[in-house]
């Protein structure tokens, strides 16, 4: 008789914070993250946290996934906390807090005052940017004001910016994130495979983490793709079925289908909910950004996408796709969400 992976093993569940997975690649920066959370949502208690939070590694690590779960964390706690989140190139570009510092100070107020700053991909900073950030940097943490970067890599490894930036990034707490290993990998893969509903055979599983090395985001990627096969059979899915499904041309999903399927998983609802008449918030909301990530990941014409959503004018894929564009300027969590299912598409 075949077990499921997905209830078998020592290691079939990692812990989770909130749905990260904690991991022993990536704990220690779980646990910086949670000392920010915990800082600012007991100002009174005098928690110490790190300014600012250096996480730092290769591309596909979680450093997004996670930063995206700490502003959540934070904005759905019991005080009330501003978040704001950059990218470290989309910094205002009509001025810098060297230039006109009357004016800047009215473009920078968000990023001086709130209760966290997220700065993410500093090593694609723009040259001049650099002093803006600089001063961010010192603003806040004289006013012990948390602040969180992601980048490419540590101090000694941000080579393209200057010292006087990543001196002080030295000076805070350096947390490096690390690609998980094959033991991870497993645990990774059965703890997702059961959230998705995917039954996979031990060896299955097995042969998902000899094959995924490297990033994670790819690894998701793979198991994603295995799900219209795993309801097609309904039986567990062997390392055979598997490594021919994920080597077939023909398994490549619909680019509809599939930004629909990993919008409804990451907002937490049902793909047909998405495709319905609902207007409620909590559904209105991912179908915008379906349809925005259709245009902007997917390139489909309006037309198309209004076709799939069971009919819908062009018109409303238009507003939608704008609503959303509009969003992400000023919700950092919407920013966040938005970046991490662009970069899972790809």
């Amino acid at each position: 008789m075949v077990t499921p992976a997905v209830i078998t093993g020592v290691e079939a569940r990692p812990t989770l914070w909130v749905d990260f997975h904690i991991l022993p690649e990536n704990r220690s920066a779980v646990r910086a993250c949670k000392r920010v959370v915990q800082a600012l949502h007991r100002p009174l208690r005098r928690i110490p946290f790190a300014a600012p939070l250096l996480l730092h590694g290769p591309s596909g690590t979680g450093k997004s996934y996670l930063v995206q779960t700490l502003i959540r964390e934070i904005i759905s706690g019991p005080t009330a906390q501003t978040v704001q989140s950059i990218l470290a190139n989309e910094f205002p570009r009509s001025t810098s807090l060297t230039e006109n510092p009357q004016i800047a100070a009215e473009e920078f107020e968000d990023f001086l005052s709130c209760d966290l700053l997220v700065v993410e991909d500093l090593n694609e900073a723009k040259e001049a940017d650099v002093d803006s950030v600089i001063r961010l940097l010192d603003h806040r943490i004289a006013r012990q004001k948390p602040t969180v970067v992601t980048a490419s890599a540590g101090p000694a490894g941000l080579t393209t910016l200057p010292r006087r930036l990543t001196n002080r990034l030295a000076a805070g707490l350096v947390v490096r994130m690390e690609y998980p290993g094959v033991v991870s990998r497993r645990q990774l893969i059965r703890s997702v495979a059961e959230k998705r509903k995917l039954m996979l055979e031990e060896a299955a599983v097995r042969w998902l983490a000899k094959n995924s090395a490297g990033s994670v985001r790819l690894l998701l990627g793979s198991i994603e793709k295995l799900k219209p096969l795993g309801k097609d059979t309904g039986l567990p899915l062997t390392a055979t079925q598997v490594r021919d499904w994920l080597r077939e041309p023909d398994a490549i999903i619909d680019p509809m289908e599939r930004i629909v399927s990993r919008v409804a998983s990451s907002y937490g609802v049902k793909p047909k909910e998405l495709l319905g008449p609902s207007r409620l918030k909590g559904v209105l909301v991912p179908r915008q950004v379906a349809m925005y990530l259709a245009r902007e990941v997917a390139k489909l014409p309006l037309a198309t996408i209004g076709r799939y959503f069971n009919g819908r004018d062009h018109t409303t894929v238009l507003h939608a796709a704008r609503k959303v564009a509009e969003g992400i300027k000023s919700d950092p969590q919407l920013q966040v969400a938005v970046r991490e299912l662009k970069a899972g598409l790809k």
